[in-house]
């Protein structure tokens, strides 16, 4: 299992990352104490984030593996807004 500081390197990298699939997501999510869940429709899905009651929801990449371009950058902002990141931590 990848360690939440090196899947939050390569989410943040400079240069968006075209390769962060969905269970790097669900491991990453996990370790900032996201819950996963249904987004309403079909293939649709959302995070919860316990401590600030945030959420994060869309739908999820298929039939690949890696997550879309904007769906990289709203987790990017997202993990922001919660705090898990901080752009001097890394």
């Amino acid at each position: 299992m990848a360690s939440k500081e090196k899947l939050l390197k390569k989410l943040y990298r400079e240069k968006l990352p075209r390769n962060f699939t969905k269970q790097e997501l669900d491991t990453l999510m996990k370790q900032c104490n996201c819950i996963k869940g249904q987004g309403g429709r079909g293939s649709g899905i959302r995070y919860y984030h316990v401590a600030t009651g945030r959420v994060v929801a869309f739908d999820e990449p298929h039939p690949e593996n890696n997550l879309y371009p904007y769906q990289v950058k709203m987790i990017r902002q997202f993990l922001k807004e919660i705090g898990e990141y901080k752009e001097d931590t890394l």
